[in-house]
């Protein structure tokens, strides 16, 4: 059996950082299932265990690489999961894993495509809807929001405008943009690559930018710094700009924190459990409903991982990023 690991880590990932190297397929042990990969989640904050084989699982240290990962249970010798229940847990980017029973999550059955929890219905949604909480977004404030249409800034665009909010957003090239308005309902959105970013922002933004939400890093936030009204709100959820990088990342309008009297609020959604309940409450019914788009970008094949990870990394593709088995 395949299985993906790292070589000893570079300052920066390349593709000849990864290895497929062959395993022994699992046993399940006693309150262990055994779990056939349906779908692996390519998440950008994976680069910094893959850079330092440290990670939340204890196997990254050997390299091995672990994410999220959806399947079905093909053998259980746990309580309460059976032959053919879908879940969701930790396991390595191969095809078949033995997980404790306790670790995983099982997906509900009218959960359609069971990816959603991967995504939307996933730690992806849960981040967009416990930043915008975070901020205090209120009816009428308007809110920039970089990396449009990625697995976060798509869902969190869409509850903003449902809170009554001016949505602008920045994204990897004109194409993107148009996908951002004509789908998502952003207001605008600007390529982030433009040369006169920041005076097509500025005219986007009108009266300026009540809350920032960050997902990409430096050139962003740094282009957003002008236009951010007094006492701002800046959410750093992201920095995915950086995660191949060692280099500093430097800003010329770093005054501005301090001239605008800007609050600057970094959030890791892992640490705010309590607002899981409340925000899966939401996002399932607007899925359900209907009023909540969901996109996913699904690439078939274990052997494609690695070069898809990395070209996430670069910017391609628009929504959630899977590999499917």
């Amino acid at each position: 059996m395949k299985s993906w690991a790292m070589r000893r880590p570079t300052a920066n990932l390349t593709i000849d950082d990864f290895m497929l190297r062959d395993m022994p397929p699992p046993e399940a042990g006693d309150g262990e299932i055994l779990v056939e990969t349906h779908y692996i989640s390519l998440d950008p904050y994976l680069s910094r265990a893959m850079k330092s084989w440290k990670g939340e699982h204890p196997g990254w240290a050997d390299g091995t690489i672990h994410g999220r990962i959806v399947g079905a249970v093909i053998e259980s010798r746990f309580p309460g999961l059976s032959v053919g229940d879908r879940v969701i847990g930790i396991g390595r980017w191969q095809p078949v894993n033995a997980m404790p029973g306790q670790a995983v999550q099982l997906i509900a059955p009218d959960i359609d495509p069971p990816s959603l929890v991967l995504g939307a219905l996933g730690r992806s949604g849960i981040t967009a809807w416990v930043g915008l909480h975070l901020s205090g977004l209120k009816a009428g404030e308007t809110i920039l929001i970089s990396a449009a249409t990625g697995p976060v800034g798509s869902v969190a665009a869409q509850l903003a405008k449902a809170r009554g909010c001016h949505v602008i957003g920045t994204a990897g090239g004109e194409a993107k943009c148009r996908h951002a308005t004509d789908l998502l309902g952003y207001d605008a959105c600007i390529d982030h690559g433009a040369a006169d970013l920041e005076d097509r922002l500025k005219a986007a933004a009108g009266e300026g930018v009540d809350v920032l939400f960050e997902n990409v890093g430096a050139s962003s936030l740094d282009a957003a710094l002008p236009l951010m009204r007094p006492r701002g709100r800046i959410m750093l959820c992201g920095l995915a700009q950086h995660y191949l990088t060692e280099d500093p990342m430097l800003l010329r309008n770093f005054k501005y924190l301090l001239y605008s009297e800007l609050s600057l609020r970094a959030f890791i959604t892992a640490n705010y459990p309590d607002l899981f309940a409340p925000a899966l409450e939401e996002l399932r019914d607007g899925i359900l409903s209907g009023r909540l788009l969901f996109e996913e970008t699904i690439i078939d094949g274990l052997d494609n991982a690695a070069d898809t990870f990395l070209a996430m990394l670069g910017g391609e593709g628009i929504g959630k990023r899977l590999i499917r088995l």
